[in-house]
C-alpha cells in the first residue's frame, strides 16, 4: 500500500513522460527548460487521469490505529516543500478524480451551496438494517427504506444524548462546505427515525473484535441507548448515500496507490490536499485523516477509473460526535511529544495553556466552538500529515482564495441547512465561521502577492485583481510597477520592452506597437505597498485569433517562514 521513495521518483518520470506526450505543461518551470514553456493547450484546466483503464484496483482497508501510530510517530511521505505538482501553468488545480474546482471559479447561489451533492430524496420513515457501521466512532447502522424500489443503501449515525443535533448538523454542514469548495463528497440527508418502525434484516451482519456475525436485537438498542432522542421518542438522524461503484477503501495524505496507474502525483504533493489544511482550520476538522476518505471505482465510457472522496463530517465545528471537542481540538496534536516532556519533567508545573480553556458556553448542539484566539497558522489535526505539513504559502493563499468568496449570508445558509431548533446553534455557529473566515484572509490572503485574474485585451488593457485589496485585508497598494518583455517560448528568453512604467490602479495600457509580431509576451507585476515583502508576479500572453490568452502566471514566495502547523494557546 505504501509508495517508496523510488516509486515516488518513478512517479515523477511518468509525469515527465505524460506531460511530453499530452503536449500539456503542468508546474513547469520557466527556468533550465528542456522544452517550449508552454504548449498548445495550456492552460490546462482538467488534468486527464483517466487515461489507462483500472482493471486490477483492490480495496485497501486502513487500520485507524496504524494510520495513527505511523503519522504520530514516523514522517511518512516526502517532506520537501516543493511547488505543488499538479497545478497548471496559472498556479491553479485544474478538475480531475479528485477535485472539482466550483465556488473557487465561479459563482454559486446560495440554493446550489445549499443543496451540495444532494439529489430529490424521499423517505418513508420505515428502515429495515442490512449490516453494522464498519467505520467512525459515531453510532450508527447501515439501513434501506423498504418503500425505496431501488434499494439504496444508507449510513444513519445518531447523535449523543448529552448534545442533540450536534454531530448529525456537523455532517451536513461539513458536506456542503467540503462541496463547494471543490472535493468530492457523498449524499448526506437529515431525517428521524422512530424505533419501532426499525427493522433487522435475516442477512444483517456486523463486525466486532472476533469478526463477522449476524447483527443481533442487542446490538441495535446498544446504538440506540447512546442516541439522543426527542420528546416524541423520535431520534435524528443523518443518512449518507452509499455511491454506486467498487469500494477501492481509502487513500492516504502521502505517496500514491499502486494499484492505481493515474494515481501520479504523491499525495503530500497535491495542493488539494495541501491546502484542505486552510479548510480544515476554517472548520475545526481536527478529524480529517485517512480514515474518513474513500475512493471509489466507477466507469467512464466503458473505461474503469479510481475516484478520490472526502467523507465523514460528524467530527467537524465544535462536535466530536460522541461528545463535545475538548479544549485540545485544534491546538495540539493527540500525540503532542514535547509538551508532554515539558509536563512530565516540570512534575506538573508546566501547564499547557489550552488546559485553561474556559468551558464551552452556548447551545449544546454547538458543542465547543469558537473564534476566540482562533489562530489559522498554529492550528493543527489530531495528528499530522505529510500533504499538511508541506503546505507551503502559495497552497494557502489558493485555499483562503476560496474561503473568501463565501459570503456572511452564504454562511449563514449553510449552517441553516442543518435545522437547528435552536435559532441560537444557528447564531453562534455562523458568527464564529464569519470571524474565523476573517482570520483566514487576513492571514493567508497576504502571504504571497496576492495578484490573480491577469488579462490582456485585444486593445491592450491590462487587467487584473489584487485579492487583498479587495477582500480589505494587508496594506493598501500605491501603484503597481509593470515591465513588459517579448517571450521566446522555445528558449524561455525575456527581452525587455522598456523600463518599468507605474500605473496607480488597474486598467493599465500595454505597449502593444512594440510586441511586433511576438507570439507570447509577458509582463511583470510589482505592488508598490508598505508592509508584505510581496515579490513580482509574471503573466504571460499568447497570441491568438481573437486576441491575447493568458496562459502563464509565476508567482515567487517571499523569503519568509512557510505557511507551516505549530501549536496555538
Amino acid at each position: 500500500m505504501h509508495s517508496s521513495r523510488a516509486r515516488c521518483l518513478l512517479a515523477l518520470v511518468a509525469l515527465v513522460a505524460l506531460v511530453a506526450m499530452t503536449a500539456g505543461s503542468v508546474a513547469a518551470s520557466a527556468s533550465g527548460q528542456s522544452g517550449p514553456r508552454f504548449y498548445a493547450d495550456d492552460p490546462i484546466w482538467r488534468d486527464n487521469d483517466r487515461v489507462v483503464d483500472v482493471r486490477r484496483a483492490r480495496e485497501i482497508k486502513l487500520d485507524d490505529y496504524y494510520d495513527f501510530i505511523e503519522n504520530s510517530l514516523t514522517r511518512p511521505g516526502d517532506r520537501s516543500k516543493i511547488r505543488a505538482l499538479n497545478v497548471n501553468t496559472l498556479d491553479e488545480v485544474p478538475d480531475s478524480s479528485w477535485f472539482t474546482n466550483r465556488i473557487g471559479r465561479r459563482d454559486m447561489s446560495v440554493a446550489e451551496l445549499v443543496t451540495g451533492p444532494d439529489r430529490p430524496v424521499t423517505f418513508s420513515g420505515a428502515w429495515t438494517i442490512v449490516r453494522g457501521k464498519n467505520r467512525g466512532f459515531q453510532p450508527g447502522f447501515r439501513a434501506v427504506d423498504p418503500a425505496d424500489p431501488t434499494g439504496t443503501v444508507y449510513q444513519l449515525e445518531v447523535d449523543p444524548p448529552g448534545h442533540p443535533e450536534m454531530a448529525t448538523g456537523a455532517e451536513v454542514i461539513g458536506t456542503a462546505f467540503y462541496h463547494a469548495f471543490g472535493y468530492h463528497t457523498v449524499d448526506v440527508y437529515l431525517t428521524t427515525i422512530d424505533p419501532n418502525r426499525l427493522r433487522i434484516a435475516p442477512d444483517a451482519t456486523i463486525r466486532d473484535a472476533n469478526g463477522r456475525r449476524p447483527f443481533t436485537h442487542g446490538d441495535l438498542q446498544e446504538i440506540l441507548k447512546n442516541a439522543a432522542r426527542r420528546s416524541d421518542g423520535r431520534i435524528r438522524v443523518s443518512a449518507e448515500r452509499f455511491l454506486d461503484g467498487d469500494d477501492m477503501g481509502r487513500f492516504e495524505y502521502h505517496g500514491t496507490r499502486d494499484d492505481d496507474p493515474n494515481d501520479i502525483y504523491p499525495h503530500e504533493h497535491r495542493r488539494e490536499l495541501r491546502g484542505s489544511r486552510v479548510f480544515a482550520a476554517w472548520l475545526n476538522h481536527d478529524d480529517s485523516r485517512a480514515v474518513n476518505t474513500m475512493v471509489m471505482r466507477h466507469r467512464d465510457n466503458g473505461k474503469r477509473y479510481l475516484k478520490y472522496y472526502i467523507v465523514d463530517f460528524g467530527s467537524l465545528l465544535g462536535s466530536a460526535t460522541r461528545f463535545a471537542d475538548g479544549p485540545q481540538s485544534g491546538r495540539e496534536h493527540a500525540l503532542a511529544v514535547k509538551p508532554s516532556l515539558l509536563t512530565f519533567l516540570s512534575f506538573g508545573l508546566y501547564v499547557r495553556p489550552w488546559l485553561r480553556a474556559a468551558p464551552p458556553e452556548g447551545p449544546p448542539a454547538v458543542g465547543r466552538f469558537n473564534a476566540d484566539r482562533f489562530d489559522p497558522r498554529a492550528w493543527v489535526a489530531e495528528y499530522p500529515k505529510a500533504a499538511y505539513d508541506n503546505m507551503r504559502d502559495d497552497d494557502a493563499f489558493w485555499a483562503a482564495r476560496i474561503v473568501a468568496r463565501f459570503s456572511d449570508e452564504d454562511i449563514r445558509a449553510i449552517v441553516s441547512k442543518a435545522r437547528y431548533s435552536d435559532p441560537a446553534a444557528t447564531d453562534a455557529l455562523t458568527n464564529a465561521l464569519i470571524r474565523r473566515r476573517d482570520r483566514i484572509k487576513d492571514t493567508w490572503l497576504t502571504g504571497v502577492t496576492p495578484i490573480t485574474d491577469v488579462r490582456l485585451a485585444p486593445d491592450g488593457t491590462l487587467t487584473f485583481d489584487n485579492v487583498a485589496v479587495r477582500h480589505g485585508v494587508g496594506s493598501a497598494a500605491s501603484g503597481y510597477g509593470l515591465t513588459w518583455s517579448r517571450f521566446d517560448n522555445a528558449s524561455g528568453i525575456h527581452a525587455p520592452l522598456g523600463a518599468e512604467v507605474i500605473s496607480e490602479i488597474p486598467p493599465a495600457t500595454a505597449p502593444i506597437e512594440s510586441f511586433g509580431d511576438a507570439d507570447y509576451v509577458s509582463v511583470s507585476i510589482r505592488v508598490i505597498a508598505s508592509g508584505p515583502g510581496w515579490r513580482p508576479v509574471t503573466a504571460y500572453f499568447r497570441r491568438t485569433p481573437r486576441g491575447w490568452q493568458t496562459v502563464g502566471l509565476d508567482r515567487e514566495l517571499p523569503a519568509s517562514p512557510a505557511a507551516g502547523a505549530g501549536t496555538s494557546d
